[in-house]
């Protein structure tokens, strides 16, 4: 797999993750040391967003306009990803005042190889490529963006869309409960 990070041509390292596969879990660290993991099945959708740096406009501006856009979704984890060190990221929670998400470390880039998002080459080594992952209940990535050009934000319209598919998703129940009136 491949981007573009200002229109050169750049690997990605890591397993490619297609819609409705399994989402791997992956280790990542909190803001305040401690490990936690995300990914696979849990009580309520999730939203994987992987964040270059928020060091850049283009990230900083994506965090921001992700936590209002999600504020809506009562039934919904949202997790940013991300390969900055802590003190600047809880700088950055606390003066842009992120509050609808997590936001977490890939300080071993397990969730970059596990997601196939590890920029392998030049001056973004070891960064995130740009990308989204709605993963419902069932622990399956019913959505997913990678980014094209790392200078590009991801399609908001089309993410949300598949969030509010996730995060209103009933479970049906089985053909024999309804049979038997339960």
């Amino acid at each position: 797999m491949q981007i573009t990070v200002h229109g050169t041509p750049t690997l990605l390292e890591g397993k490619e993750m297609t819609i409705w596969r399994e989402a791997p879990a992956a280790r990542v660290t909190n803001l305040d040391g401690s490990q936690n993991v995300i990914g696979m099945i849990a009580p309520t959708a999730q939203l994987l967003i992987a964040i270059p740096s928020l060091k850049t406009e283009v990230c900083s501006l994506g965090a921001k306009k992700f936590n209002d856009l999600i504020k809506q979704f009562k039934k919904l984890k949202t997790v940013m990803i991300t390969t900055d060190d802590a003190s600047f990221v809880n700088d950055f929670v606390a003066r842009e005042g992120i509050d609808s998400a997590e936001i977490v470390i890939d300080s071993a880039r397990d969730f970059a190889k596990k997601y196939g998002l590890l920029i392998s080459e030049g001056k973004l080594k070891d960064r995130l490529a740009r990308a989204v992952f709605v993963i419902d209940q069932e622990g399956m990535i019913s959505y997913k963006e990678l980014v094209a050009e790392i200078t590009d934000e991801v399609d908001y319209d089309k993410c949300i869309e598949a969030v509010d598919k996730a995060a209103n998703f009933k479970k049906k129940g089985h053909d024999h409960e309804n049979w038997m009136g339960v």
